[in-house]
């Protein structure tokens, strides 16, 4: 098949049906209504964001965000207040579902109608430069989409989305750390069509840099050091200092030009697929053959919204990594998974390092420094010289990682805390932690279908 036809293809998939594009309709109708009847005496005003508004959303999407504006004026504690207020009576004369989520200030996440809709409180400033809070810039991403991108795109947006979706990287919260729906549009936007984005991306190497609305003849310097760890800078069309590519890993930046690459090369519908199964005897032969060690710490989830668990995660498994090398294990590598529990996936070289460590000392031409390292070693162990330099050997204190993370694990909150671990991670283990070693793993991975497609996505990303 060509190109063109795969792409027609693909997209005649995740279009939405009129059938699904008539039940949203009317159910946002609905929602709105109720909206207006309860904001409208409050002198208050509404507008909806997402792909919904901009016919960019795939199918079977059931969510989008309503923003209640608010006067520029409005004291904060009001917009909090009244913001909560609102969207709580708006859910339950809908006779949805809700629970309090916390972003830059509070806000009410429902379902309603079968939808997650975000209910979030913002000011209707005049500018986006004026923003007063992050979520006040939103409006103005939808009055510049209106009136800048072509409708003629939204089947090639549909496909980006989808692209990326397939290959994991769809999403700009902390959890995906990937493409945003507003970046997948002014990409785009920016090259015309789907395919051009696509030779252009499979070319990326780093540091690259697009301004679609040319604020800037060359990326400030104040930018550039705001924005030094970004391979992908993407100016905001509405904000001239912003990034809207902030979110993209360093990893998920170089999954997608190489999905780039090969898409090109050769061709394929399953860049486009929605299938997600995991061949579980092909996964467990795969780890067998690198002959490294899994290891995994779990534990139940902390209560806390994701953009939050995430990064907390991940900070917990740099800090692990870290007391490992510390200690001369070898940590080839590491991730974190979070659907129901948390876990932290640790892959070692080894299995357990020698009963003895040696350790190097200073030159014996230092006199001072040689003398107190023979006498500090002396006691614990044996000292000689070599090659001019005093080395000495003594025995190791844990000569495998689980006896050193349960050491490093183990104690009150406030122990912890002080080796690095953090609040809500510390909070959870403090309570119960399970070690897993590599059978438990691929058992576990045997009976639950999404840790399964994360264990498959790390093997395949460190391969």
């Amino acid at each position: 098949m060509t190109m063109d036809s795969i792409l027609e293809k693909a997209l005649k998939k995740i279009t939405p049906s009129e059938e699904e594009r008539k039940e949203l309709e009317e159910d946002v109708k609905k929602i709105l209504k109720t909206t207006e009847e309860i904001i409208r005496p409050k002198g208050l005003g509404h507008t909806l964001s997402g792909s919904i508004i901009r016919d960019t959303w795939l199918p079977h999407k059931k969510d989008f965000d309503l923003f209640i504006l608010f006067p520029e004026n409005a004291p904060r504690e009001e917009l909090e207040k009244q913001g909560l207020l609102i969207g709580k009576t708006i859910t339950r004369r809908m006779k949805g579902s809700y629970v309090i989520a916390y972003a830059e200030h509070p806000y009410t996440r429902a379902v309603i109608l079968g939808y997650d809709v975000d209910i979030v409180p913002c000011y209707s400033v005049k500018s986006a430069e004026k923003i007063k809070s992050a979520v006040d810039r939103t409006p103005f991403h939808n009055r510049w989409i209106q009136k800048n991108f072509p409708l003629r795109l939204s089947g090639d947006v549909r496909l980006l989305k989808q692209f990326t979706k397939s290959m994991g990287v769809y999403g700009s919260d902390t959890k995906v750390q990937g493409f945003s729906g507003y970046l997948c549009e002014i990409l785009v936007a920016n090259f015309g069509s789907l395919k051009n984005l696509l030779k252009s991306a499979s070319k990326w190497k780093t540091d690259v840099y697009i301004d679609i609305e040319k604020y800037h003849k060359e990326l400030p310097e104040d930018l550039k050091r705001k924005f030094k760890n970004n391979q992908l800078i993407v100016i905001d069309p509405v904000d001239k200092n912003r990034n809207v590519a902030a979110a993209l890993s360093p990893e998920n930046f170089a999954r997608f030009v190489e999905a780039c690459q090969a898409f090109l090369k050769k061709p394929s519908g399953k860049f486009f697929s929605e299938e997600k199964s995991v061949n579980l005897k092909q996964l467990e032969n795969s780890i067998k053959k690198r002959e490294t060690v899994l290891l995994a710490i779990k534990f139940k989830s902390p209560e806390v919204i994701p953009d939050i668990l995430f990064p907390q995660l991940r900070k917990f498994g740099k800090r692990l990594k870290e007391v490992l090398e510390d200690e001369e294990f070898q940590v080839f590598g590491n991730d974190v998974y979070g659907n129901g529990y948390s876990m932290l996936l640790l892959e070692l070289n080894g299995e357990e390092l020698p009963k003895v460590k040696k350790i190097e000392g200073p030159p014996i031409d230092v006199k001072d420094r040689s003398d107190e390292f023979t006498k500090k070693y002396k006691k614990i162990g044996k000292v000689w010289i070599e090659e001019n330099k005093c080395f000495s050997e003594i025995k190791r204190e844990f000569i495998k990682p689980e006896q050193l993370l349960r050491e490093t694990l183990k104690g009150s909150f406030k122990k912890l805390r002080e080796r690095g671990v953090p609040s809500y991670i510390a909070k959870s283990i403090r309570k119960r932690y399970q070690f897993l070693n590599e059978k438990q793993i691929i058992s576990l991975a045997k009976k639950d279908k999404e840790f399964a497609l994360f264990l498959k996505e790390y093997v395949n990303k460190v391969c």
